[in-house]
């Protein structure tokens, strides 16, 4: 209860920080028209007043419709009409959002600044909308003529990564990453490991090699970087598979799940698979609260024929996380081993095999959008090497 209060207090601040920059910018647009003199009226004036009241509170159709009444009282004011059209768009209106900033390029005294402004406005309208096409030369319009726009780079970036043209998107990454003055280099390091995937893909493995190898440079806490790079070498070179990912779980103990069935087959190719039990037990002593490392050699110890063994392990992870229906799967499996329970509990756990689809669930961490498996990069918000396992305190602890 105490958390889910926490999220709502820090949802409320986030949305009212949000309103209030918003609203600056419609208060310092509706003021003055550079250079010509355009002052907003007394009764414009009541009207913008009373639109950033309701855009404060979080009212944003409301505030629409006295934003509306603003550029019915001043009509020529390129600034009030961009910020309604920003306005209208964000409250779900785009197709009126177009239409408005479309006005706006349409006219034949806009300055140099104001063009801009408005293709860019018209950019992320047909961005929002779907308009693809539309979007991409209205950003890159916007680029030829300032080339520093923060908002068109960013745009462009995340239609290249929707478009999976993964070579451009890194070079807009890098841009911006320049022109911020800040550390890109996970985004980066996430764009070159699909870059080596793509050039896998298309059969170029020195290429694959050279990018996954130049991710890890970027950034060691890259996952996916390592996994293609052991997946790479492994058919040639097992042992040199088996080193890169005992580095991700040296680099990533957290992570370290993400490689344990392939060290498991890669053991076995080896010839060595008491190391993978000797991994297993010493990520669990590390952190006893590791249920992934407990849940993985539980299952070493299935296949073994050891399911007593597995049945211990899989108890304290069930401890530690009562809501992983992953281990409640292999719980069920090694029950079944042991010949515990008959034709009922083999009828549930086929039926929990074939309709469980979160049986090991991930969320965003800024989104909250839930999936079956990790992402690299979240499909609803876009950001990358946001999905973190998704945990579910035990019902005491959350009382």
């Amino acid at each position: 209860m105490a958390l889910r209060m926490t999220e709502t207090a820090l949802l409320g601040l986030i949305l009212a920080t949000l309103a209030g920059l918003t609203a600056g910018r419609l208060w310092a647009a509706a003021r003055l028209r550079a250079g010509r003199g355009e002052h907003v009226g007394e009764r414009a004036s009541r009207h913008l007043f009373r639109g950033l009241q309701l855009l404060t509170t979080g009212h944003s159709d409301l505030a629409v419709g006295a934003f509306l009444k603003v550029r019915r009282n001043h009509p020529d004011s390129v600034g009030v009409a961009l910020a309604l059209g920003n306005l209208l768009r964000e409250s779900g209106q785009v197709e009126r959002a177009i239409q408005v900033h479309q006005a706006v390029l349409d006219r034949a005294d806009l300055t140099r600044r104001e063009h801009v402004d408005a293709l860019e406005c018209l950019g992320m309208d047909s961005l929002k909308a779907g308009f693809i096409d539309r979007a991409t030369q209205a950003f890159r319009e916007v680029i030829e003529t300032d080339a520093r726009n923060l908002s068109a780079w960013t745009g462009l970036a995340k239609i290249q990564e929707d478009e999976r043209r993964w070579l451009d998107a890194y070079h807009s990454r890098a841009r911006l990453a320049r022109l911020r003055k800040t550390d890109a280099s996970t985004v980066l390091a996430h764009l070159q490991a699909e870059i080596g995937y793509e050039a896998w893909r298309a059969g170029d493995q020195e290429a694959a090699e050279r990018a996954l190898r130049h991710a890890l440079r970027l950034s060691r806490r890259v996952v996916p970087a390592y996994l293609g790079l052991a997946d790479l070498r492994a058919p040639g070179d097992p042992r040199a598979a088996i080193a890169v990912l005992e580095e991700l779980i040296a680099t990533l103990p957290e992570r370290a799940y993400h490689a344990f069935e392939r060290l498991a087959r890669l053991y076995t190719t080896v010839a060595e698979t008491h190391r993978f039990t000797t991994l297993c037990e010493r990520l669990i002593q590390q952190d006893p609260n590791d249920w992934r490392a407990r849940l993985a050699l539980a299952r070493a110890l299935r296949s073994e024929g050891r399911a007593r063994e597995a049945i211990g392990l899989l108890t304290r992870a069930l401890e530690v996380h009562p809501h992983a229906l992953a281990v409640h799967l292999e719980m069920l499996r090694a029950l079944h081993d042991l010949g515990l329970g008959g034709p009922p509990l083999t009828q549930y756990l086929a039926l929990a095999e074939s309709t469980l689809i979160y049986a090991d669930p991930h969320v965003c961490s800024v989104c909250h959008y839930r999936a079956g498996e990790i992402l690299w990069r979240c499909p609803h918000c876009h950001e990358w090497g946001t999905m973190v396992e998704e945990r579910v305190a035990p019902t005491d602890a959350r009382r």
